[in-house]
């Protein structure tokens, strides 16, 4: 009899163990189905030219960073894509203490561009360090960007540096620099909290010039492009 009364302690234990190897499955099946998901449908929306982020709850997409004009279209593809069981929009932004909102990529990346205008994104010569100016630009558009909210986390960054024209200069050593360049400014809006996924970077190599009087200062630069 003692034999037996272990035995039946052992039929709720092995009930347990199956429950909770039956949930460690479903989750990562879910896990795993929203990771295909994810990745087939961004990759209909870049097939679409469509400039939008989505993720996924399960088999439920939310659409972020969608022009108003193109959310009817971007709802289609996703929702095209085998597997997916709704697609919603994201809810408006909310609003942020000072009373204003977040902004869209688009507004995003046109205060980015406004802002790089006046004050670009400067590096010393021959290196991808940053000027003092340089910095201080950057740190105007992280704050920009940040002042975005967590919208602004969802969007894609690309990066492109530049070097200045050198007479004479090997076009593979100003390709190289470029590119250095870029991934300085990458790092740090990695660092900022920007997924590093949503962050690429491109070296342009020698820059058209943008310095007065063939100043080549502000040719040695990077330039943000939100999508």
């Amino acid at each position: 009899m003692p034999g037996n009364r272990r035995l039946l302690w052992l039929v709720p234990l092995a009930l347990l163990v199956t429950g909770v190897l039956a949930l460690l499955g479903t989750w990562s099946s879910s896990g795993g189905i929203q990771a295909d998901l994810t990745e087939k449908a961004r990759t209909a929306l870049g097939s679409e030219g469509l400039r939008a982020d989505v993720t996924f709850d399960g088999r439920d997409a939310t659409l972020h960073g969608v022009a108003a004009e193109q959310q009817a279209r971007a709802a289609d593809v996703v929702g095209a894509v085998d597997g997916v069981r709704a697609v919603r929009q994201a809810q408006g932004a909310e609003p942020s203490d000072d009373g204003s909102t977040d902004t869209g990529a688009a507004d995003l990346n046109t205060a980015i561009d406004e802002e790089l205008a006046d004050a670009p994104i400067t590096f010393r010569p021959n290196t991808a360090v940053l000027t003092g100016k340089g910095e201080q630009a950057l740190a105007t558009v992280l704050d920009t960007i940040r002042s975005a909210g967590d919208e602004a986390k969802t969007y894609g960054y690309e990066v492109a540096g530049y070097a200045a024209k050198v007479a004479g200069g090997d076009p593979r050593e100003s390709a190289r620099l470029s590119s250095a360049r870029a991934d300085t400014v990458a790092r740090k809006l990695v660092d900022a909290g920007i997924s590093r996924e949503r962050v690429t970077t491109v070296g342009k190599g020698d820059a058209p010039s943008r310095g007065e009087n063939g100043d080549p200062a502000k040719d040695r630069r990077a330039e943000i492009t939100v999508r």
